[in-house]
């Protein structure tokens, strides 16, 4: 993208029969590295996927990318604008109380004023809002490590919004290191910490899961909630950077059994599952 337009980008979207919603989806995520986003409406017969890319041209290719296999009624390339996101993030964020203690707050809404931790979010073109089941399930599951732990270093991997090492400083964690593969995701960041007076307290960078090279030493804790399959691949990774407990989620229900069985065979154990029907985390000791 030039830089007069850096804050467009593209969208494909794929209208499919809602019984067809896994095997596009992972075909998706598998074939293009996109974590697509799922608008079916409460019982209806079709489903609408979204899947967002730095430009109108990816998406373009991604479109003629599409294995005539698939089962896709009609597909969509377009471009959208920056306030096409910000809109689309107004009609689907709203405030969340989560845990004990921590609420999300859209960053256009007034956060309220009593004794819970507000969390002010503005997604940007980044993901993580507390209002899909993997970051609620990594929130109150940090926000129950914080009581029971008192863990004093943490990574985030894949930060995304950067929501859960935000929400990891506001509960008291000292040292936090918080990256992702996305460099738009880590200047989102950076803002979401200053809205929420934490900037300069979180070390927010660019890396990838996959590489070696994000972590100098073992942490306390370490958040991971990034898509099944690269999980599996860096669980090495993973387990080698943890020193008592790692947070895992990003996973599908179906998934969640050989995601637990290969952090078990690298000498980790289980300690807790959630999942919605759909999705999964797994809280794991190390």
């Amino acid at each position: 993208m030039t830089p007069e337009n850096r804050n467009n980008g593209g969208q494909l979207n794929l209208l499919i029969s809602a019984k067809d919603i896994d095997p596009v989806c992972e075909w998706v995520r598998n074939a293009l590295g996109k974590e697509p986003v799922e608008t079916t409406q409460p019982y209806a017969e079709e489903s609408r996927i979204e899947i967002y890319f730095d430009s109108l041209l990816e998406a373009q290719i991604a479109k003629k990318a599409l294995p005539p296999e698939l089962p896709i009624q009609t597909t969509e390339a377009k471009e959208y604008k920056a306030e096409d996101w910000t809109t689309f993030w107004q009609h689907h964020f709203q405030t969340t109380e989560l845990g004990q203690n921590l609420r999300i707050v859209p960053e256009w809404k007034t956060a309220p004023d009593n004794e819970k931790i507000n969390i002010i979010i503005n997604p940007g073109l980044s993901f993580g809002t507390g209002g899909h089941f993997t970051t609620q399930f990594c929130l109150e599951a940090l926000e129950e490590a914080v009581q029971s732990m008192n863990p004093e270093t943490m990574i985030d991997a894949g930060t995304g919004s950067g929501i859960l090492a935000i929400a990891a400083t506001k509960l008291g964690i000292p040292k936090i290191d918080a990256f992702d593969y996305d460099p738009v995701s880590i200047e989102q960041c950076i803002k979401n910490a200053a809205r929420n007076d934490v900037e300069g307290k979180i070390n927010f960078f660019q890396a990838n899961v996959l590489e070696p090279g994000w972590y100098s030493e073992p942490v306390d804790l370490v958040c991971a909630n990034i898509l099944t399959s690269v999980l599996l691949e860096a669980a090495p990774l993973i387990k080698r950077s943890a020193k008592k407990r790692i947070l895992l989620s990003g996973i599908r229900e179906i998934e969640a059994d050989a995601v637990a069985d290969t952090f078990v065979q690298l000498g980790c154990r289980e300690i807790a599952r959630d999942g919605d029907g759909q999705w999964c985390g797994l809280v794991i000791d190390v």
